[in-house]
């Protein structure tokens, strides 16, 4: 789980088998392996991710949980930067995770500590998704469908030619990702000397719709290695509810109440274009090299719309609102580095990199007049915008190995130069400089196993979407406002892990400490009456200390089974009114049976348990649920069928309170049942010999190009 970043020369990393190894039992690869630097999950060994995407192979991580939204977290923060084969993502958070098919991902790599070569940003580091590639020469065609009770449906190809130092692959997918819930809240909340509590009934959904068309070119020699990436197209992310609201002034629901009929929608377009280009010039037969690397990414309009409307049970409109922020954003990364190996196993690396980001458009809002039946445009709410974020580095990093220890140590320093204009309302411009160092060591031995200790210091920059301070609803009785005076939030990170093989049995400990300064969150208070304001602020510091532990055997030749536990302790101290000081206790624990029914069948049953955790005013209480999957093999393994039952016993539900001075709020929210997902996957490949030496390595790894 620790990281290390202490890349050395190919043919070392195959010489320390003990030390670089990808452990397996009676050759069957483990779900989750574990080397020096990162935690790796082999997405087709993921069942229960079939049909599913990047977040569906992830549930099983310790520490991973997944709300009632669909969003994830890890280690109780979503902040996180995720890639895709070494470049940054299109997208951010959950939404990146959502884009990629689990039937398109070789690998997952999770780095919990970059080392100071890494982007700073993203409190619990970098998901990297290594998507499948083909081995072989010639024609490689893989074709994926799904579809499900929830009314998912997707289908993602790609067609790839190798031949010689050359390839050439050409790709799209199109999918239609939902959740649904069913979702109850009552709130109380007073203003201006009234109190009115509310009660919502109803339904909740989100969806991921992603239309994206790939295409490249790669050529490898000895000496250079050069990658194209073309990447377009549309996503549509919305979400929204229908719900029945109940409104009394008084602080329950006994008497008579109003009764309205509400819906509300959310819904952010994007048109995106992304094109990268990554090139390696081998200098010497020592193995000192030269990286270049660009990739530029141009949104030509980005809208995010809102919608809450109010009627009552016979169909009039009586409130509504209509709120639409459009957008033009581009962003350019670059990186320029050099590796020296001064010995054997020491490489020295230099590297400058530079990123700029810029987006600019307005924000304008409409309300429903009652008197003139029809919406008026509030022209004083008009506010036009521009951000631009720059960030110019430079890192130095040594690694190095001494026998049983391996050690890294490096130090990168961003200069930032952060402007925000909102002529109408408020201007923000900042610049200044910031260190972030890093130090990893691995100590190895046959009989102890391996021990890893890593340190980084990471920071989360607020974007302008948590900046703006305007006023936009989630739905009629929630409001949001962002804050230009948020900082930014710094985070220190000290892991410690250890791991051992018995025999058939891998075990994992990692204990960890984060110390957040600065928190940003979003607290919550009554802005009127039955109308809530969700502002986001630098709430307060805090500590989280886990421990996670893995076990995983091969209980009979035809059962695996694969055991994880996390336990965190966390310390909130809130500096910001409104805020509470908190002290909790989070665990989750997940048990993954792993079936072999006959040589082309395979069953998966999951079970997972997650404990109450702490919100910045409340707490969320724990539950249960279970995952069972089956995959058929047909065709010599050319045609894989799937199947997943998500939730099968119904027991997933989210149950939170909130409380503070002058509002109160309790919230159920239960998946839709039920939740099967079907999966269809067809992969033709030439019968032809193994990539020649010197084409594109299919085991190409992740090793933090800054795009």
């Amino acid at each position: 789980m620790i990281l290390l970043i202490a890349i050395s020369l190919q043919a070392q990393e195959r010489k320390d088998t003990t030390m670089m190894r990808e452990v397996s039992i009676n050759g069957q690869r483990q779900r989750i392996s574990y080397r020096l630097d990162r935690q790796k999950i082999e997405a087709s060994q993921v069942l229960t991710a079939q049909g599913g995407t990047a977040l569906d192979v992830l549930r099983a991580v310790p520490g991973v949980m997944i709300d009632a939204e669909g969003s994830l977290s890890y280690r109780g923060s979503q902040d996180f930067l995720v890639y895709v084969d070494g470049k940054i993502s299109p997208l951010t958070g959950t939404e990146a995770l959502q884009m990629i098919g689990a039937a398109s991902i070789k690998d997952i790599e999770i780095l919990t500590t970059p080392s100071a070569k890494y982007k700073t940003d993203g409190d619990v580091g970098i998901i990297n998704i290594v998507t499948r590639r083909a081995d072989t020469e010639g024609w490689d065609i893989v074709a994926n469908g799904t579809a499900s009770t929830w009314g998912t449906l997707s289908l993602d190809t790609k067609i790839n030619y190798r031949t010689g130092h050359h390839n050439i692959y050409i790709g799209g997918q199109g999918s239609d990702i939902h959740n649904k819930s069913q979702f109850q809240q009552e709130k109380q909340t007073t203003a201006d000397g009234t109190s009115v509590t509310s009660y919502a009934d109803g339904t909740r959904f989100r969806n991921f719709r992603t239309f994206i068309g790939q295409g490249g070119y790669e050529y490898n020699t000895e000496w250079h290695r050069l990658a194209i990436d073309l990447q377009g197209g549309r996503t549509i992310n919305p979400r929204g509810g229908d719900m029945l609201y109940k409104t009394s002034p008084t602080p329950t629901l006994s008497g008579e109440g109003e009764v309205m009929d509400s819906h509300d929608r959310y819904k952010l377009t994007k048109y995106l274009f992304q094109t990268s280009i990554d090139y390696t010039w081998k200098l010497n037969e020592r193995g000192d090299e030269i990286n270049l690397s660009n990739r530029l990414r141009y949104d030509r309009f980005s809208e995010e719309y809102t919608e809450s409307n109010m009627f009552t049970l016979q169909g009039e409109r009586q409130e509504g609102t209509r709120g639409y922020e459009t957008e033009h954003h581009w962003d350019c990364d670059g990186s320029l580095s050099y590796k020296l190996h001064y010995r054997p196993q020491g490489i020295l690396e230099l590297g400058s990199q530079y990123t700029t980001y810029s987006e600019h458009g307005d924000y304008r809002i409409c309300y429903w007049d009652l008197p003139s039946q029809s919406f008026v445009w509030q022209d004083d709410l008009y506010a036009p915008f521009y951000y631009r974020r720059q960030t110019i580095s430079g890192y130095a990093q040594v690694n190095d190995r001494f026998g049983p220890f391996q050690f890294d140590a490096g130090l990168r320093v961003d200069h930032l130069i952060d402007d925000m204009d909102l002529p109408t309302i408020t201007s923000r411009h900042k610049k200044y400089t910031e260190l972030y160092p890093s130090a990893h060591l691995a100590y190895t031995t046959p009989k102890a196993g391996t021990f890893t200790l890593g340190y980084s210091r990471r920071t989360n920059r607020p974007g302008i979407w948590k900046l703006e301070p305007y006023i936009t609803y989630e739905d009629y009785h929630t409001r949001i406002i962002g804050n230009p005076d948020l900082e930014s939030e710094y985070i220190h990170s000290l892991e410690f892990s250890w791991r051992k093989t018995f025999g058939n049995t891998q075990v994992v400990a990692t204990g960890y400490v984060r110390r957040r300064t600065g928190v940003v969150d979003y607290v919550r208070r009554a802005y009127s009456a039955g109308v809530t304001l969700d502002s986001i602020v630098n709430a307060g510091n805090g500590w989280r200390k886990g421990l996670e532990l893995q076990v995983s055997t091969k209980l009979t030749p035809w059962w695996q089974l694969t055991a994880n536990g996390d336990l965190s302790f966390h310390n909130f101290r809130a500096t910001y009114e409104g805020c509470v000081s908190q002290h909790s206790t989070t665990g989750t624990v997940s048990c993954i049976n792993n079936f072999r029914l006959a040589k082309n069948t395979a069953l998966q049953f999951d079970g997972h348990f997650l404990s109450g955790h702490h919100l910045t005013q409340g707490w969320e209480k724990a539950y249960v649920y279970f995952d069972l999957a089956a995959r058929q093999t047909l065709l010599n393994g050319k045609l894989q069928l799937g199947v997943v039952a998500h939730d099968i016993f119904h027991t997933a539900r989210y149950h939170s309170l909130r409380t503070q001075t002058l509002l109160s709020s309790e919230t159920w929210v239960r998946p839709t049942y039920p939740n099967i997902v079907f999966s269809i996957t067809y992969h033709f490949r030439q019968p032809t010999a193994k990539a020649k030496s010197g084409a594109l390595s299919t085991e190409a790894e992740f090793v933090g190009k800054d795009f």
